[in-house]
């Protein structure tokens, strides 16, 4: 007699008696069907790994650059990620149950604050969560525009080798360049100490500086229009937002990703997410362009059904409710 049998029984007992801890529990075993059991020799679930890379990152010694440089040149896929919420979905949520495009149950990328929850002020928490921004507006990803900073480092599947991106560090250190095949997009982040660009000039990816700490790359964004969202849910920041990444190596084909996000206007405290980019080893491999516009059929159906495109409307319109 296996105890697979006596599983289900049990969850729901403990789902009565405890249900945050066992919707924890669920979401879980739910999310680790299917899923690898190590990245870069620590667990496979965003916060265990996040932990446990920032340790092990302490005695690896990474490949350098003929100036001493860190050398993350080449081809990164993001791991532990999903495109549906970077907040947990547990297996309880009617959207990981729809028959149509169920959503995967899995535990969030958020590291901070400890209850793993984006920090909205009230009034901006019914935007994003699949809210107002989900029911009313075209994701910005649909319509070809830029993921945007993170979601572009969050694209990526290693396996059907779809959506990479690459990191190039051109000699003399004066900038690191990060190239993605979604959208044909490229991000030049600044190494040789400029300040960014005025306050009123807002760009899609913003404005980035980056420094080096250590074995660490530190890239400092700024100048943000707002009009890109961090999933499918349409969880979103304004052109407030101040991003800081860190992309540290754990081993040569590991690397650590966190981004710390702030933008007073909608969070009551910045906070963090973290996941893994794991490397393309085919040396043959190479970036293709994603003809994104060329090939859609979906933007007709979805401007027929009412939605919208989105140029920050929603937080825009909210303006006056805001929470200062």
């Amino acid at each position: 007699m296996g105890t697979g049998r006596y599983l289900l029984p049990f969850t729901l007992v403990a789902m009565f008696a405890w249900p945050g801890q066992a919707l924890a529990q669920l979401t879980a075993d739910r999310y680790s069907e299917g899923q690898p059991k190590s990245v870069g020799g620590c667990p496979a679930e965003p916060l265990a790994f996040h932990r446990c890379a920032l340790d092990r990152a302490k005695t690896f010694a990474p490949p350098r650059t003929p100036s001493g440089r860190p050398d993350m040149q080449g081809y990164w896929f993001g791991l532990l990620v999903s495109e549906y919420s970077v907040e947990a979905v547990d297996a309880t949520d009617p959207r990981a149950q729809s028959g149509v495009e169920p959503w995967e149950v899995w535990p969030g990328m958020v590291v901070d604050p400890p209850d793993r929850k984006i920090p909205y002020q009230p009034w901006a928490a019914s935007i994003g969560r699949a809210g107002e921004n989900r029911q009313r507006y075209i994701d910005p990803r649909t319509a070809c525009h830029t993921a945007g900073v993170p979601r572009l480092a969050q694209q990526g599947d290693i396996v059907s080798k779809r959506d990479p991106g690459q990191l190039i560090q051109p000699e003399g250190d004066k900038y690191v360049m990060w190239l993605f095949e979604d959208s044909h997009v490229y991000r030049v982040i600044q190494m040789d100490g400029r300040s960014h660009v005025g306050h009123d000039i807002k760009l899609w990816n913003g404005d980035s500086r980056g420094r080096w700490e250590g074995n660490t790359l530190v890239v400092d964004t700024r100048n943000l229009n707002g009009y890109t969202w961090l999933d499918d849910a349409g969880n979103f920041y304004t052109d407030a937002a101040h991003l800081v990444e860190r992309l540290t190596m754990v081993d040569r084909d590991t690397i650590h990703y966190e981004i710390a996000i702030d933008d007073p206007t909608v969070y009551t405290r910045p906070w963090k997410m973290a996941w893994a980019l794991v490397r393309e080893t085919d040396p043959a491999f190479q970036l293709l362009e994603e003809a994104c516009v060329e090939g859609d059929r979906d933007l007709p159906h979805f401007l027929d059904a009412g939605r919208k495109f989105y140029f920050g409307t929603s937080w825009k319109s909210h303006a006056g409710r805001r929470e200062r």
